[in-house]
């Protein structure tokens, strides 16, 4: 089945623009000894890095990439089939073999496949190896920044310290690295602090709604190597976006804590690893309905967090998550119509208010008896004090 899903997307490329940054830049890594410069650069120094691998390939850069591309899908796929039957669910793989076909060659030709799949590798160790959850999770947001959020899955403070270090450590190596390597490593964060109001953010609805129904398409220009929105307005959406982020990991930080605090009070449930796989899927939902952009390679992303929630049968997030499988199959139809962009962004606005409710509400619910999760390494030494139910154990 992997066969023959991918071999339908490769057969589907038909252009290598965004291949063919990426070899451009990789000469100009090699040659300069330095990070490309430009409004289009909007890279953690760890892509830079992802970008020289297909040059160590024989034959053109492009079938290389996209090569390299398969071995990382294969590995995701892998992952999951590994997740799914420590869960008892495979659910996770269906959508991960026919749902991110759905993209087209959009998850090929994006280098986006790489940090969902060490995202997914690490919440499979989540709890179970912290070192290796943080490691992870490090070289991710090395890539792409979005794997930190990872982070807010660990409940427990030691683990999390450890994690917390780990990640350090390999972020810091990454960038370490690559300022010998390079010059400076963070010279992407300019670009990013610029951007507008992408297209296809949600904060767009407004003017995809209007064009909708008074065909008066909003004006646009391409800056930072993508369409904005330039009508007046948008700089304060943009604006308003951002503190909708800040919000957004703040109300998550605040739940991370009160689940601690449940945890400790003898709602050890709580703790379990389905659970913390749910609230990133959450936080990473969150964070990308908030964002000022939103590409389609943003969807690769969630399909493979989709993909790692359906894989567990506690999972609380189920309808969330095949909102999400079902705001993909819109993704590719983004660059014709304002309806396909409107409807794909209220389906994972839904997907977010759906899955935040779900999370807030789990946090209020109660249970008649304590329910150790068989993956809290910490379960054995767990003597709450009372019951919640009854007063007594």
């Amino acid at each position: 089945m992997w066969v023959a899903t991918r071999a339908l997307v490769v057969a589907d490329i038909s252009h290598w623009q965004d291949v063919g940054n990426y070899e451009a830049w990789s000469h100009y890594l090699t040659a300069h000894h330095a990070m490309p410069g430009g409004e289009s650069w909007q890279y953690p120094p760890g892509a830079a890095w992802l970008m020289l691998l297909p040059r160590l390939w024989p034959g053109a850069y492009g079938p290389a990439f996209v090569g390299l591309m398969l071995l990382c899908d294969l590995a995701g796929l892998g992952l999951l089939a590994l997740l799914g039957r420590r869960e008892g669910s495979y659910r996770g793989v269906w959508v991960w073999l026919l749902a991110m076909p759905l993209l087209g060659a959009f998850s090929l030709l994006r280098f986006d496949l790489v940090p969902t799949v060490i995202a997914i590798g690490a919440l499979l160790v989540i709890h179970r190896r912290p070192g290796w959850f943080g490691a992870l999770a490090g070289i991710g947001a090395a890539i792409k920044v979005w794997p930190v959020a990872l982070l807010f899955g660990e409940w427990d403070r030691r683990r999390l310290l450890r994690a917390g270090l780990t990640a350090a450590g390999a972020l810091a190596l990454v960038v370490g690295v690559s300022a010998l390597a390079f010059g400076d490593p963070m010279s992407f964060l300019d670009a990013q602090g610029g951007r507008g109001l992408q297209e296809e953010a949600v904060g767009t609805l407004p003017w995809q709604l209007k064009a909708i129904v008074a065909g008066d398409l909003p004006r646009r220009a391409i800056q930072y190597g993508a369409w904005q929105i330039v009508e007046p307005g948008a700089g304060a959406v943009a604006t308003a976006l951002e503190l909708l982020s800040v919000a957004a990991l703040g109300a998550a930080a605040a739940w991370w804590w009160l689940r601690a605090k449940a945890i400790g009070a003898g709602r050890a449930w709580l703790g379990g690893s389905s659970v913390s796989r749910d609230f990133v899927f959450t936080v990473v939902l969150l964070l990308v309905v908030t964002s000022r952009v939103l590409s389609a390679q943003y969807m690769v992303w969630l399909l493979g967090l989709a993909a790692v929630v359906l894989c567990s049968k506690d999972t609380r997030l189920s309808r969330p998550a095949w909102t999400v499988v079902a705001a993909s199959a819109l993704t590719t139809l983004l660059f014709k119509s304002p309806a396909a962009i409107a409807s794909r962004d209220l389906l994972l606005l839904a997907a977010t208010l759906d899955a935040s409710l779900s999370m807030v509400g789990l946090l209020r619910r109660r249970r008649s008896h304590i329910d150790l999760p068989l993956d809290c390494p910490d379960a054995g030494d767990f003597v709450p004090a009372e019951s919640e139910s009854t007063g007594s154990l």
